[in-house]
């Protein structure tokens, strides 16, 4: 069977040709045409929907595995404060496996970090530079539509394929 857009070329072809001019009907070979469009189309259109379902479980999947990866972070995370808390408290600065496959090493007061209060404020020199601007279609629309011309961007109109 011919794939679609051979198809839809002999269909093109024959549009000028394939109507009688007293009758308006068409031709027998347009109007077979005319029905394997259809029936390649409605094909077309089932195996799209199937790969939408596909991707959908897809995605699903993988919801489900970043949440029980989150799941089995947030758990290390909690365990590693676990063990650091009670090393510190007893004073161990190292734990290793009677294997040697591992080493747990805690070093006091190794690490730095800055905490800021909530809700403070700071002069400028001590703030990061903010990042650049990000342009807003919907005003850049407003703007085209109210007939100023705007540089670097147009309005693109383009066919919308539904299916229900």
């Amino acid at each position: 069977m011919k794939p679609l857009y051979e198809i839809t070329e002999d269909i093109v072809a024959l549009l000028d040709s394939s109507f009688c001019e007293d009758t308006g009907e068409a031709s027998e070979e347009f109007e077979n045409n005319r029905a394997l469009f259809s029936n390649k189309a409605q094909h077309v259109v089932a195996y799209l929907l199937n790969r939408e379902a596909e991707a959908g479980m897809i995605r699903e999947a993988i919801k489900k595995m970043e949440a029980r990866a989150k799941s089995a972070e947030r758990r290390a995370e909690f365990l590693r404060g676990y063990l650091l808390e009670n090393m510190r408290r007893i004073g161990a600065t190292k734990i290793e496996a009677a294997d040697c496959s591992f080493v747990a090493t805690r070093y006091p007061e190794r690490d730095e970090s800055v905490e800021i209060d909530e809700g403070a404020t700071f002069p400028p020199e001590l703030c990061n530079d903010p990042k650049p601007p990000t342009p807003s279609k919907s005003k850049i629309k407003a703007a085209i539509l109210a007939g100023e011309p705007v540089k670097g961007a147009r309005i693109v109109k383009r066919d919308r394929l539904a299916i229900k």
